[in-house]
């Protein structure tokens, strides 16, 4: 066995994988990184990637020196905003990346098992991983999971899982596949037995 792993987590939105990043977390001492939160930290003031996305989307979607989440997710969920998302992913996602390799060589002087989450897994992505776990679960319980958490409305939750990669896209891509429509306790006693087997 390697003295370490790069494990790849992707799934859609309600999926559940912040339940498996966490069992990861305090289980297996796994190191996190989350791409989206990543993504996130290039919408403030004072980076180069901020800048371009400023001249793309108009200082309407600036607020107080950052862009405005809210404003943008309502837009970019908006029918025939498909190509405004994928303009903004040219942006970002080669930052986002970026950031993650060097994390990842900062990550492996510790030894410890490195776990990368993202909704968008590109072949940059697969390519740095040991293995990919695709984090399933069925399109009702991820409706009512959207709606209970965050308060979406029903054609809200369904629009955005919409537009999303398809499951089959997911599971081409795993190595593994986590069953995340029964509890908590059900997805860990999956993740012990995959991990048992992994000798960790």
């Amino acid at each position: 066995m390697k003295e370490y792993m790069i494990i790849g987590v992707i799934g859609g939105v309600g999926a559940g994988k912040s339940t498996v990043l966490e069992i990861l977390e305090q289980s297996y001492s796994c190191r996190i990184y989350r791409t989206d939160d990543i993504a996130k930290s290039f919408y403030q003031a004072g980076n180069p990637v901020f800048t371009s996305l400023r001249e793309l989307l108009g200082d309407d979607m600036i607020r107080d020196d950052h862009i405005d989440i809210p404003k943008l997710g309502q837009k970019l969920y908006q029918a025939g905003n498909a190509g405004l998302r994928e303009r903004i992913e040219r942006i970002v996602h080669p930052a986002v990346w970026k950031n993650v390799d060097t994390r990842i060589r900062d990550a492996r002087k510790e030894g410890r098992n490195i776990v990368v989450e993202t909704a968008l897994p590109t072949g940059h992505f697969t390519e740095k991983c040991d293995e990919v776990w695709f984090v399933h679960c069925e399109p009702e319980i991820r409706i009512k999971r959207l709606m209970e958490s965050r308060g979406y409305s029903r054609e809200k939750a369904l629009g955005i899982i919409r537009s999303q990669m398809e499951d089959e896209e997911y599971f081409s891509l795993a190595d593994w596949v986590i069953e995340n429509s029964g509890t908590e306790e059900e997805t860990r006693n999956e993740i012990y037995e995959h991990c048992k087997r992994l000798e960790w």
